[in-house]
């Protein structure tokens, strides 16, 4: 008898009641007693009556902004598991590469808008290439680490049962990796909503980073908070996404599938 649904139970009770009390305590202190102004952190109503305001060109900019974390997401993360797992087999590629990875690698990725900026101008691809080289930096690291830890023995076994080279990599060794990379891929995604964001509240002329860009000028806190919340919707969305597809490749592995 599967008892999964039960274990998680007190979990998802814990995370719900943690929601529901932040939200009551939002709204007592910025609606109910007022304790909190406004301009500082803005009421539940009052978001509810920007949202209702503003609506259709929320949707816009939302859905512009979810594009460009897809794709950057999508694109960096296949180009890093791509370039990790070369290095992780190939020496002379992994001689080529490491000194570039690991230049990048520290650097802070938003310092770089003002030359992206120069370079691409305010469209998409500056923006999608941005955030796409941060998942990038971050998969190929992942991947290499997680190509380090597969059991040689893995690999031998396959090959002593007639499996070819290049038939044992793509069926033991390349899903092996897989669960390793679970984590990563979701701290990929968290970072490619920070960087696209980032990027088009630096500048661009659509987005939920360039509504803040523009509600910021004139203090419209009302405005910057509702974009905050359609941010985190979404990224909770994708995430949850995420994980639901990750569990279900990696049934195999043992890995815990309580959410």
């Amino acid at each position: 008898m599967n008892d999964r649904p039960s274990r998680g139970m007190p979990r998802r009770v814990a995370s719900l009641a943690t929601v529901l009390s932040l939200g009551l305590a939002w709204y007592l202190l910025t609606q109910r007693f007022q304790v909190v102004q406004p301009l500082f952190f803005p009421s539940p109503e009052a978001l509810v009556d920007r949202l209702l305001l503003v609506r259709e060109t929320l949707l816009l900019h939302a859905s512009v902004t979810l594009a460009r974390v897809l794709a950057s997401f999508m694109i960096g993360s296949l180009m890093g598991l791509a370039l990790g797992l070369l290095m992780s087999r190939y020496q002379i590629v992994f001689g080529l590469f490491e000194p570039i990875v690991e230049g990048l690698r520290p650097l802070p990725v938003v310092a770089l808008i003002p030359f992206f900026i120069l370079w691409f101008g305010l469209g998409n691809t500056g923006k999608i290439i941005l955030a796409g080289l941060g998942c990038m930096m971050t998969l190929t690291v992942a991947s290499i680490e997680a190509a380090r830890n597969v059991q040689p023995r893995l690999i031998d076994a396959a090959r002593s049962l007639g499996a070819s080279q290049s038939y044992a990599y793509r069926t033991v060794f390349l899903p092996a990796i897989l669960p390793e990379s679970v984590g990563a891929l979701r701290v990929s995604l968290g970072l490619s909503f920070a960087l696209t964001v980032a990027a088009e509240l630096m500048g661009a002329q659509t987005g939920l980073g360039f509504l803040v860009m523009v509600a910021r000028r004139s203090l419209n806190t009302d405005m910057i908070l509702l974009c905050l919340v359609i941010i985190g919707v979404e990224a909770w969305a994708v995430d949850r996404a995420l994980r639901l597809l990750t569990d279900r490749l990696t049934l195999w592995s043992g890995r815990s599938q309580d959410r």
